[in-house]
């Protein structure tokens, strides 16, 4: 079964308002008290830290998106729950990161998001959304008709910034070849005409992907690495496709393309992740991949 225009267009305004009404509920919570948690997760902080408030904005959005998984046969990954491997035998599934960036949340500082994409079995996404609660901003994407923000299309950035922005998750500024990856880096943007590196790291993943987005130059990336982490589907399931729309490159850290549905995990840590505006940048930061990572 291939899903059609009208159902995508349909599903995409489901996940919209699924979208709208978590991120909504989690802009309320944001000053208040509530309880935290960790949970088994990758190697980092960021992925074991949850919340009461992430499971209730699991909960607002699965009560928008179930309806449609019995109208349309669809299977389910969402990262508050274990899979139920239904990804793996329907030709499309849900992929849901009811909050994604709870860390910063929880720190009260922005960097977090709601997303939400339809995925085909094949591991691409056909449908993303991303809502940011605390900017009012909701992404959406339907493949092959573009990326929008709060109804408006959106195109690449066409500013005269020289400066290349490096996006990144905190536990790599842990890893053992940053400060390599940083000389590296700042030699590569020098080569590609480019004037210094701005590092961020303040968001969760699929906020350092939208950075990216509204980059003129920009990239995040994540080397392959044998402890599970580098994020997991959902963070990039959303994203992926969004980059693509906008022509940008989105592939593995081996430049492959960036496969969504791994049937043996939902770690990326065997492939790694990466996001650039442009490929001349992208081989860059391939290339320095092999070099610090081999």
């Amino acid at each position: 079964m291939t899903l059609t225009e009208p159902e995508l267009q349909h599903l995409c305004q489901v996940a919209i308002s699924a979208a709208e009404k978590a991120g909504n509920y989690i802009q309320s919570q944001f000053d208040q008290h509530y309880e935290k948690q960790r949970k088994t997760g990758g190697d980092s902080l960021a992925s074991q830290v949850v919340t009461a408030v992430d499971i209730e904005a699991q909960d607002i959005t699965l009560d928008h998106l179930n309806p449609t998984r019995d109208t349309y046969d669809l299977g389910l990954l969402t990262e508050e729950l274990a899979d139920d491997h239904s990804r793996l035998t329907k030709e499309y599934f849900w992929c849901i990161d009811p909050m994604d960036g709870t860390l910063p949340f929880t720190e009260r500082r922005t960097g977090y998001a709601v997303s939400i994409a339809l995925i085909s079995k094949a591991g691409d996404p056909v449908v993303g959304v991303v809502m940011v609660p605390d900017l009012g901003l909701c992404y959406h994407a339907i493949k092959g008709s573009g990326v929008f923000c709060n109804g408006d299309e959106l195109d690449k950035p066409q500013s005269d910034d020289k400066t290349l922005h490096f996006f990144m998750d905190q536990s790599f500024l842990a890893e053992p070849y940053f400060k390599d990856v940083q000389e590296k880096v700042s030699a590569s943007a020098q080569k590609l005409g480019l004037q210094g590196v701005k590092y961020i790291h303040d968001f969760g993943g699929v906020r350092n992907a939208l950075g990216v987005l509204q980059s003129k130059h920009g990239c995040y990336v994540k080397y392959p690495k044998k402890r599970k982490g580098c994020g997991s589907i959902w963070d990039y399931a959303a994203t992926r496709l969004m980059g693509e729309e906008l022509g940008c490159v989105v592939s593995n850290a081996q430049g492959e393309r960036l496969h969504l549905n791994n049937e043996n995990t939902t770690f990326m840590n065997t492939t790694g992740i990466l996001y650039a505006t442009d490929p001349a940048l992208a081989r860059e930061l391939l290339q320095i991949g092999r070099i610090v990572v081999g």
